[in-house]
């Protein structure tokens, strides 16, 4: 860098000096008496957001205070943050400590998949769409991380996984049946209700509606006008929180509700107990009933699969924008299907072939 002669005296111009700094946080420049340039960090108040890096510059953030920046400015359900919690749960108890947000790296998640793959839970496997789930939210707050830059590392790297498609499997029309009639003879009460009562109505709501639990146990009286038989769902309460959604019910379950009307601001199903106690009593009721014990999305599954084989538009009937997403996950063969390949391919002729007849006087070959 060429020198400046002012006079018949040679200045050299300042040297900028760069120290090494804590990512997202601002520099301030200084002069001191010699004219020497340099940058420090600015004061840590000043860092929007806080970040701890350790002098090796890992980030010393955990992965459930990354979760909890995630969730709000995602803006997740209350639901979705506790499924991303049960799934750092088990990073945790996978690492043997609490998870960091350096531990989102190729080698380690990876390493805890096969483990969650292969890791008997509950006395058995869990399901690849559960491994699937934990993949999926892993890689959705590591790269937000990376975008960030609230991650320290590379940006996910992780070999593409093949999705297992399983056949949806409903309710028939026989078990909804058996598990109505079965609710409606319960005893005791649920949440200041007659069980009977609640249950019954909950499931027939269910069936005829072919909405999802949340949205259903979200319910209050505003929403419900027996007047005109049809139930309300606010977008709010419908996963996605897109779009409202208006579905019939029929005279005789608008007279069952109407006689247990509460307040407007009342839930039409409440819950006093445990949020997840309704799950564990559905189980009960099923083998009650004398049905294989699924989840309340059978129910779903088992509207639309009955709207689809009546001719109804089931796509339409479940609030979904992609007629794919409703064949493929929720229309169960079993009842959609009336004819199938197998009924126009022709028998197969499995008879003994007879022998060629022989002329007269010919022998035999």
């Amino acid at each position: 860098m060429p020198n400046h002669i002012v006079g018949s005296v040679r200045i050299k111009p300042p040297r900028l000096s760069i120290l090494p700094l804590c990512p997202r946080q601002p520099t301030q420049r200084r002069i001191d008496c010699r004219g020497k340039v340099s940058a420090e960090r600015a004061p840590l108040n000043n860092c929007t957001p806080h970040v701890s890096w350790s002098p090796k510059g890992r980030c010393k953030m955990t992965m459930r205070e990354l979760l909890e920046r995630y969730a709000l400015l995602m803006n997740l359900s209350d639901r979705s943050v506790i499924l991303y919690g049960h799934t750092i749960d088990k990073v945790r108890e996978f690492l043997g400590r609490e998870p960091m947000v350096a531990d989102l790296e190729d080698v380690t998640v990876s390493k805890f998949l096969r483990w969650r793959a292969t890791n008997v839970a509950r006395g058995r496997l869990v399901s690849p769409h559960t491994v699937a789930k934990d993949r999926s939210q892993l890689l959705a707050i590591w790269n937000w991380a990376c975008r960030k830059k609230l991650h320290p590392g590379e940006w996910p790297g992780l070999p593409r996984q093949k999705k297992v498609k399983r056949t949806p499997t409903a309710y028939t029309l026989d078990e909804m049946s058996r598990l109505v009639r079965a609710a409606k003879a319960r005893r005791g009460r649920m949440s200041g209700l007659p069980a009977a009562w609640w249950w019954g109505t909950l499931l027939q709501a269910a069936w005829q509606t072919g909405e999802r639990i949340g949205a259903l146990l979200d319910l209050r009286w505003r929403e419900v006008d027996t007047a005109r038989c049809r139930l309300v769902f606010l977008a709010e309460t419908r996963k996605g929180r897109e779009r409202d959604l208006v579905s019939p019910i029929t005279p005789e379950l608008a007279a069952e509700l109407e006689s247990r009307r509460g307040s407007p601001e009342a839930l039409v199903w409440p819950r006093t107990g445990h949020p997840l106690s309704h799950y564990a009593s559905m189980r009960l009721l099923c083998k009650t009933a004398g049905v294989p014990s699924r989840a309340f999305h059978a129910i779903r599954k088992a509207s639309a699969s009955y709207v689809a084989a009546a001719g109804g538009d089931a796509t339409a009937h479940l609030g979904h924008a992609d007629p794919a997403m409703t064949r493929g996950h929720y229309l169960d063969p079993r009842i959609t299907e009336t004819k199938r390949g197998l009924d126009f391919l022709p028998p197969l002729d499995l008879a003994e072939p007879k022998p060629p007849e022989q002329p007269p006087g010919q022998p035999a070959a």
